[in-house]
């Protein structure tokens, strides 16, 4: 039996900062045939949203039998301050488990983030 190969965007509207601004992290997923279970979106961080930086990183990792990240590491980051949350985020999501008579996948999986802050509609 062959695995359905999943590519996804989700688009989050993960909260907004103390000032009220918002701020969206947005996850694209590499194909894959593992599907999601449970997603975290990344905190955007403080000092980022202050400094109205915005940015992006690849987080890559495999995915164990139990759906959960393992050997998570940063692949690509256009700013080392969006690593961490990404690196958290991964690891606090989780994919659906495999049966026992399903092959493991042995290709990693990549998921990139997006970190944006979005235009208020009052400008």
């Amino acid at each position: 039996m062959r695995g359905v190969i999943v590519s996804c965007a989700l688009l989050v509207t993960a909260w907004t900062s103390a000032d009220n601004e918002p701020v969206r992290a947005s996850i694209i997923d590499s194909e894959t045939d593992r599907i999601p279970q449970h997603t975290v979106a990344p905190e955007y961080p403080r000092k980022a949203r202050r400094d109205r930086v915005e940015g992006e990183v690849m987080v890559c990792f495999d995915i164990d039998r139990k759906g959960r990240p393992r050997r998570v590491a940063v692949r690509r980051s256009s700013n080392q301050q969006f690593e961490k949350p990404s690196i958290r985020a991964v690891r606090a999501s989780s994919f659906r488990p495999l049966a026992d008579d399903e092959p493991l996948q042995t290709l990693k999986t990549c998921r990139t983030f997006v970190f944006a802050l979005v235009p208020r509609a009052d400008n």
